[in-house]
Formats: structure tokens, sequence, C-alpha cells
């Protein structure tokens, strides 16, 4: 899936900068072609185009998060590897993201006229995937659809006491009132934009906060879901302890110094000791 490349993307990039190994940088270059080739490119526009959710060409498209993810591997891989033919398409990924965004600065799940639902993880996602394009390349149209989107965002995926609500605009009814994954994700969006939106730093402020006062167990593990009623307290490894995990350390490594950091290396001493254990 096209969501998961970036991630691999980066990983195998960061361990290139550890070690200077020519084997990452050819894996990296490998599954810049693979992303490059192997997903289908939708023309929307004159300047923009959707991309496929998997490889191949009867697969969905329009999927706006999606898209936002190859158009960043592409911009990094077109700087990586000094190649065009990425940043080409990396831009007509970018066009088709931020002509996808509503006038209030929110984007819909899909541009489908089916999927047309707000919710809050997807929402950092694009953010997310932006962000890491316009301080690549300083794109000011870039900025412009951050600056709309982080202002939606802030004012309408979280409640009144400053936590995250899952969905703005719902698909269906749900039976949850939060869940893990939309506070790793703000939390992970929070630190790249951190300094930028005195707003929404001070609300991940409260999601750290929340989260380690009632969302980790004496386990170490996290719980999945508040539901409307109790906890679903299942640790589900994708939905969402890793992404919980991550966020976390992304945290700490970027902010060793202040409080919040330091409150994050003890969530995360908790889940070293019992890993051990």
């Amino acid at each position: 899936m096209i969501t998961s490349m970036p991630y691999v993307y980066e990983a195998f990039r960061q361990v290139h900068q550890l070690d200077r190994n020519p084997q990452w940088l050819e894996i990296m270059h490998s599954i810049a072609e693979h992303t490059l080739e192997d997903y289908q490119d939708y023309e929307v526009s004159a300047d923009a185009s959707s991309v496929s959710y998997c490889p191949g060409p009867r697969n969905a498209s329009g999927v706006i998060n999606a898209t936002a993810y190859r158009a960043f591997l592409l911009t990094r891989a077109a700087i990586d590897f000094s190649e065009d033919k990425y940043g080409k398409v990396a831009e007509r990924n970018l066009n088709f993201v931020i002509e996808s965004q509503n006038l209030n600065g929110s984007w819909y799940y899909s541009t489908d006229n089916v999927r047309d639902f707000v919710d809050h993880f997807h929402t950092c996602f694009v953010l997310k995937a932006l962000t890491k394009i316009q301080q690549l390349t300083g794109s000011a149209k870039t900025w412009s659809a951050i600056e709309r989107g982080v202002n939606y965002y802030v004012k309408n995926l979280f409640d009144a006491d400053g936590l995250p609500m899952p969905f703005s605009k719902r698909p269906r009814l749900t039976v949850y009132r939060r869940e893990l994954y939309d506070y790793a994700e703000c939390i992970n969006l929070g630190v790249l934009l951190q300094g930028r939106f005195p707003e929404l730093d001070r609300i991940v402020s409260l999601v750290v906060g929340d989260v380690l006062k009632r969302w980790q167990k004496s386990d170490g593990s996290f719980r999945a879901r508040e539901l409307l009623i109790a906890w679903d307290n299942v640790p589900m490894h994708r939905w969402a302890q890793s992404q919980m995990f991550r966020s976390l350390s992304f945290l700490v490594s970027k902010n060793s110094s202040n409080s919040q950091a330091v409150e994050s290396k003890d969530a995360l001493g908790s889940l070293r000791s019992e890993a051990l254990n």
C-alpha cells in the first residue's frame, strides 16, 4: 500500500545516514522506483493527479491521504537522487491534495463523493505529508494549505477539553468517544510543527498529559479506545500501540530538555521495563 511506503523509505534513509552503507541507498532507490512505476496515476485536472491505493490499475483512487503520502515520498526521493522524474509526479500529486482541500480547510477521506467523512488521524496524515514537503521545498502554496488545514484541525477535531475527537464529519454512528490512534498522530503532527502554531502546541501538551494520566495501564501498554461507557483495553499492535510508542519516542528525541519530554520518557521507561521483565 502506498500509505506504508514512506515509512519504509524513511527507515532505510535514517539507517543510511548512520552508517552510509550503499546497500540501504539501493533499497531506497528501489522503493522510489516502485512508488513511481507500480501505482496508477489518475488525472483530475491539467496540473493534478491522484494515485491508486495499491499497485495496479484497478484500485481505489481519490484517497487524499494516500496521494499525500506519495507526494512526500517522491519529493524526498527527487532530492535524494537528483531525479526530476520523481519531482514531476510528486508535484502533480501535491496539487491534487491542495486542490482537494475544502473551503473550510478540511479534507474528506476521498474525492469519490462516497467517503466524504472528515476524521482525525487521516487529517493528520495529510498535514504530516504536507509539512514534510514544505520543510524540503519551502513551497508557499503548501504552507498556505497547512495553515488552513491546521486552523480547521484545532477548531473542529478537539473537544472543549482540548482532547482529540475521532470525527468532525462522521460516516456512521460510532460507539466510542476517543481512540489511541488519534492521540498518537496528534503528537506526531505537533512535533513536526512545533513552535509554528501556538494553539496546536498547547493542545499537544494536553494530549500528552492525558495519554500518560489515563491511557497508559499499569502493565505499560495503552488502552485502545475510550468507549461511551468504560474502555477497550486490548493492546492491539497496529491500533495503535506502535504508533503511540513511536510518537512519544519522536517527542522525546526532539524535546529532550523540556518537561513534556521528561514525562514521555517516564512512559517509555515503563514500557521498556515491562518488556525486560
